[in-house]
C-alpha cells in the first residue's frame, strides 16, 4: 500500500465547470505529484486559469471533484486551502517594504517573531533580494518585484504554489532569466508548484510535465519530450514549437502524400489503410541535401529563406499548396552566399522514426 507521501498533492476527478452554455473545463482527470514542477499551457480560453482557480478555491466545479494533499475540498473556503496563488499582476502592498510585504502572511498567522524572521530572511536570501529588504515596490524592477511576490507566497510554506502567467509582463529577456531562475528556487523549496502559460517555450524549460489542453478538454499530459517529440494529434503538435503536418492517406506501410508518392512511416496498428491522416516532421529534423541510405526524401523547391542568427529557416515547397519547414544550423554558412538561394531545387530528409503518423 502506498505511504501519504506517496499520494498526488492535487487530483482532480472529472472536473466539469460551467459558464452558462460554456463548458469551460469538460471532465479533466489529473494527478499532480509532491514537489512537481507542472505546466497548463494552452491558447487563451482552454480552460486552464478556470482549473487553477478550482484548485484556489475562487470556482467551485460543477461536477466532480478536487483533492489536496489527499483530501477533498469542496467545501474548503480559498483562505483554509493550503495553496498559495502568485498572479501576473504581483499584486505587492505599495505601502510596505519588501521585508514588511514578505512577512505580511506569517504575521497574519501569528508566526512567533524569531521564526518569523527567519523565513523571511531566508526567503528574501533564496530570491537574491535580501539587500533590498527596506526598498519599496516602486524602487524595484519588474523582474524584483516579481521575485518579492515569489517570497511572499512561498513564506507560508503551502502544499502547492499556484502561478498564473506571472512572467507575462516581463520583457523577453527577463522573461527568460526569470524562468531559469523560477525552476532553480522551485528545486530548492520542493514545493508543488502548478503553472498557467500559453507561450511553449516556457512550459518546455521549466516544465517536469505539461498538461496540453484545448477547449476544455485536456489533449495531452506528459513530459516535455514525449510532448514534443511524440504529440498526441495533430492539435498538440502544432501548438508545441513548429511542426509540419503533411496531409496523406496510409498505404503499404507508409503514407501517400498529395504528391503521390508514398512515404515510409511508423503506423499505429489502431490505424488502417485508407486512414487520412498528418506526417509530422519537426524543422529540424529536417536534413537539406540529404541522399544517406535509410532516410526518407523527398524533392523541392526553396520558396522562402529566413536568417535567424545561429540558424536558417527555409520554406520548401514540394507541390502547389504543400510546404515544409526546415532549420539550419549555420555551423558551416558563415556568408549570404553559402546558404540555399529561393528557387534552389532541393533533396530533403528524415529518419522514419521522426515522422510521426497523426489522424487527421
Amino acid at each position: 500500500m502506498s505511504s501519504s507521501t506517496d499520494a498526488p498533492t492535487v487530483r482532480l476527478d472529472g472536473v466539469v465547470k460551467r459558464f452558462n452554455q460554456l463548458t469551460a473545463v469538460d471532465h479533466l482527470n489529473l494527478q499532480i505529484a509532491r514537489g512537481e514542477f507542472f505546466s497548463m499551457l494552452g491558447p487563451s480560453g482552454c480552460g486552464k486559469t478556470t482549473t487553477l482557480r478550482m484548485i484556489a478555491g475562487f470556482e467551485q466545479p460543477d461536477e466532480g471533484g478536487v483533492f489536496l494533499e489527499g483530501k477533498s475540498v469542496a467545501n474548503t473556503p480559498p483562505y483554509r486551502r493550503n495553496v498559495n496563488t502568485v498572479f501576473q499582476s504581483y499584486a505587492l502592498f505599495e505601502h510596505l517594504s519588501v521585508w514588511d510585504n514578505v512577512a505580511f502572511g506569517p504575521r497574519r498567522r501569528k508566526v512567533p517573531e524569531p521564526e518569523l524572521r527567519k523565513r523571511v530572511g531566508d526567503m528574501l536570501e533564496l530570491v537574491r533580494l535580501k539587500p533590498k529588504a527596506t526598498a519599496m515596490p516602486r524602487q524595484l524592477s519588474g523582474g524584483q518585484q516579481q521575485r518579492v511576490a515569489l517570497a511572499r507566497a512561498l513564506v507560508n510554506l503551502p502544499a502547492v504554489l499556484l502561478l498564473d502567467e506571472p512572467l507575462g509582463a516581463l520583457d523577453l529577456q527577463l522573461r527568460k532569466q526569470m524562468q531559469i531562475e523560477l525552476k532553480e528556487i522551485q528545486r530548492t523549496v520542493g514545493i508543488t508548484f502548478i503553472y498557467v502559460t500559453h507561450d511553449q517555450e516556457e512550459a518546455l524549460t521549466m516544465s517536469d510535465r505539461i498538461a496540453v489542453m484545448s477547449e476544455g478538454i485536456l489533449q495531452q499530459c506528459g513530459t516535455p519530450e514525449e510532448i514534443y517529440e511524440r504529440p498526441a494529434n495533430a492539435f498538440v503538435a502544432g501548438f508545441i514549437g513548429i511542426s509540419n503536418l503533411l496531409p496523406g492517406e496510409v498505404e503499404n506501410h507508409g503514407v501517400r502524400l498529395q504528391t503521390g508518392q508514398v512515404v515510409p512511416a511508423e503506423i499505429e496498428p489502431s490505424i488502417p489503410a485508407g486512414t487520412t491522416v498528418f506526417l509530422c516532421v519537426r524543422p529540424e529534423k529536417l536534413r537539406l541535401g540529404a541522399h544517406e541510405q535509410g532516410l526518407v526524401s523527398v524533392e523541392g523547391t526553396v520558396v522562402e529563406t529566413v536568417y535567424l542568427g545561429t540558424a536558417t529557416q527555409y520554406m520548401v515547397e514540394l507541390a502547389p499548396g504543400l510546404r515544409l519547414v526546415a532549420i539550419e544550423n549555420n555551423v558551416h554558412t558563415a556568408r549570404t552566399d553559402n546558404r540555399l538561394a529561393r528557387g534552389s531545387k532541393v533533396t530533403i530528409g528524415w529518419l522514419p522514426e521522426h515522422g510521426r503518423v497523426l489522424k487527421s
